[in-house]
């Protein structure tokens, strides 16, 4: 294959950002002639990308439909069961050291829920860090809140004050409430409620100091995030000021290059996996043991990368396919890891929006429009943290694996093969609007088809971002991929570490 017709080094434009980059595309017989010249088999028939967004349409639609209406479960953990007990563990934490963030109003704030759930939380806590006096007056104040409780928050409110108890002591809530209001405690209130009910004396005593050593674990690591997170992004703004201004000086080489005409096969492609791997998650979902679920997703994910081979059916050379799609090691390729650890850090900033957006949009919602907004009325948290949270060591060592496994599937899939078609598809318009388009098409594609729900759309769109803008400057797949572990393996670090 002849490599200037890869590369194509003319410039649009004397100086500058799009100095660097390859002309556009500029009508459909150029799209042609570069396909066939490009050593396609020409006994093929020609791409059918139109069908193929059909389908991607129609199979994302689905995907999203079946998520927003899937029944909730009692045992699933969910954003507000998470933001709950996080909350918990860093109160409970930071009052064995000093009891004033028990008199901070804002404190409570941070738990979820309508005001009287809120307010029975607060009121457990108090009582869980051995306050009586303050667990007194919090009661108090639960009382006083106008409005009837709906039955299950009456409830809650009778076994609560059951076992707060006249005196108001923690020593032994198991002779103050039946067996049943024990249960509904844990259940309902989570970490706290397990905390609230185990004793101070006897066998228990060594479960709460268990259970505080929690609490002052995740107080720490709140604190050591903070201040590794502050420093991460200082570093982070100054990576990617840095990288602007090189790209803008067109001193930044981006390596992507889009030999025009196979494009089409490549929208093909992506229809063919997005059902291929839909289809079988539920199936093997379906055959496997649930304390093999986990693997079966891997398995399904890692066996979907056989569609790779459509294109190469279609007639594109094999070696053409893996370097349109950024499947191949580079020279120097320890260099391109090096550079997935600088994108983490330098993408720090941009996902940092998509996350102060996500949280606008939570308090947006909580403050004008209440829940029925979104079909996720909750914190945006992946299935996956339930297992990695609650789960046996086995089931722990499973959803590992996927955490770290399945980045190497999406990233080939939608920055190697659906960003490339992209690419292709708005190169007609010029370099710059491509790029842009390409970005916000495959990045909001990746967001909305993940089960976080509507709240986590903006956070993980800037997470896509980051994975294309690297997949764009390196043109090999290494640096996305290796972001995208990082990414993985930060989240299930600090869930390991404050949960399990």
């Amino acid at each position: 294959m002849n490599e200037d017709k890869i590369t194509r080094e003319e410039p649009l434009f004397e100086a500058g950002i799009l100095a660097r980059f390859p002309p556009a595309i500029q009508s459909a017989e150029d799209v042609a002639g570069a396909a066939w010249s490009d050593g396609l088999d020409s006994r093929r028939s020609p791409p059918r990308p139109l069908l193929a967004w059909v389908v991607i349409l129609l199979s994302a639609a689905y995907v999203i439909g079946l998520q927003a209406s899937r029944p909730s479960n009692g045992a699933r953990l969910t954003g507000g069961d998470l933001a709950n007990d996080l909350q918990a563990k860093y109160l409970v934490g930071v009052a064995q050291f000093s009891r004033n963030v028990l008199s901070e109003p804002s404190a409570r704030e941070g738990f979820s829920g309508n005001r009287r759930l809120k307010q029975l939380r607060w009121t457990l806590l108090t009582h869980a860090v051995g306050d009586p006096v303050l667990a007194r007056r919090e009661l108090d104040l639960l009382t006083s809140i106008p409005g009837e409780a709906p039955g299950e928050e009456q409830d809650l409110m009778r076994v609560v004050t059951g076992l707060i108890g006249a005196e108001g002591t923690p020593d032994r809530p198991q002779e103050q409430l039946s067996p049943e209001d024990l249960d509904l405690i844990r259940s309902k209130f989570g970490w706290l409620g397990r905390l609230a009910v185990t004793s101070t004396q006897g066998e228990e005593a060594t479960l709460r100091a268990e259970m505080l050593g929690q609490a002052q674990r995740t107080m720490a690591a709140f604190i050591g995030l903070v201040v590794v997170g502050i420093m991460a992004m200082v570093i982070g703004t100054g990576l990617l000021v840095g990288w602007v201004v090189c790209a803008v000086n067109g001193k930044l080489q981006f390596r992507l290059r889009l030999p025009s005409g196979t494009g089409g096969y490549y929208a093909e492609t992506f229809a063919l996996w997005f059902v291929t791997f839909f289809g079988l998650s539920v199936l093997l979902g379906w055959l496997a043991p649930p304390q093999l679920a986990l693997t079966a997703a891997g398995v399904g994910a890692g066996l979907s990368l056989l569609t790779l081979f459509w294109p190469v059916w279609r007639g594109v050379p094999l070696q053409q396919v893996q370097q349109e799609l950024g499947i191949f090691w580079p020279p120097g390729g320890w260099r391109e890891v090096c550079c997935g650890v600088l994108g983490y850090i330098g993408g720090l900033p941009i996902v940092f929006l998509g996350l102060l957006v996500t949280l606008l949009l939570m308090r947006w919602q909580t403050l004008v429009t209440g829940p029925a907004l979104f079909a996720f009325a909750e914190p945006p948290v992946h299935p996956i943290i339930e297992p990695l949270a609650r789960g046996s060591m086995w089931i722990r060592l499973q959803a590992v694996a996927v955490v770290l496994l399945v980045p190497i599937t999406e990233e080939i899939m939608f920055r190697g093969v659906l960003y490339r078609h992209l690419r292709e598809l708005f190169g007609r318009w010029g370099w710059l609007v491509s790029l842009i388009l390409s970005l916000l098409t495959s990045s909001f594609l990746f967001a909305v088809i993940h089960p976080q729900g509507a709240l986590g759309v903006p956070l993980l769109t800037a997470v896509a971002i980051v994975l294309a803008l690297l997949r764009e400057w390196r043109a090999s797949l290494i640096a996305p991929i290796v972001t995208h572990m990082i990414v993985n393996g930060v989240t299930t670090t600090l869930v390991l570490l404050i949960f399990a």
